[in-house]
C-alpha cells in the first residue's frame, strides 16, 4: 500500500529540517499518535528521526512542541529548536508548509514505508 501523507509543518535550516505529517490513508478513529508524526531529517546523513510528541502549547502568534528529544517553539515566520542532548539551539525558517523538497519527500516515504 503506498504512504500518503500531508505535510502541515515544514521548518528548515541548512543542516536538518523538522515536518510535522499526517498520514492521510489512516482512519480518523486512528489513535493520533498514529495519525501525526514529527519527524526531523539530518540533510548531510540523511537520517530520518521520529521526535515522540510529549505535550503542546498554542497561542494566536506562537506554537510550542514539547518532544523525547528537545522543544521546539515558532510561529508563522521562524522557529526555533532547542535539543535536549547534546544541548544546542536551531534556528529554523518556517517554510509555511511550501512543497517539500523532493529529496526530503523521498526521505519520509522511505522512512514510513520501512516503519509499515
Amino acid at each position: 500500500m503506498p504512504v500518503d501523507f500531508e505535510c502541515l509543518y515544514f521548518l528548515d535550516n541548512e543542516l536538518f529540517c523538522i515536518v510535522e505529517i499526517k498520514l492521510t490513508k489512516l482512519p480518523i478513529y486512528a489513535p493520533k499518535k498514529d495519525r501525526f508524526k514529527w519527524l526531523m531529517i539530518n540533510k548531510n546523513s540523511s537520517a530520518v528521526k521520529e521526535l515522540h510528541f510529549q505535550s503542546m502549547d498554542s497561542s494566536h502568534a506562537i506554537e510550542e512542541r514539547f518532544f523525547d528529544m528537545g522543544y521546539l517553539k515558532f510561529d508563522a515566520e521562524k522557529g526555533v529548536f532547542i535539543s535536549k542532548d547534546p544541548k544546542a539551539e536551531h534556528t529554523l525558517d518556517n517554510t509555511a508548509n511550501n512543497d517539500l523538497p523532493l529529496q526530503i519527500e523521498t526521505l519520509i516515504i522511505n522512512y514510513l514505508e520501512e516503519k509499515a
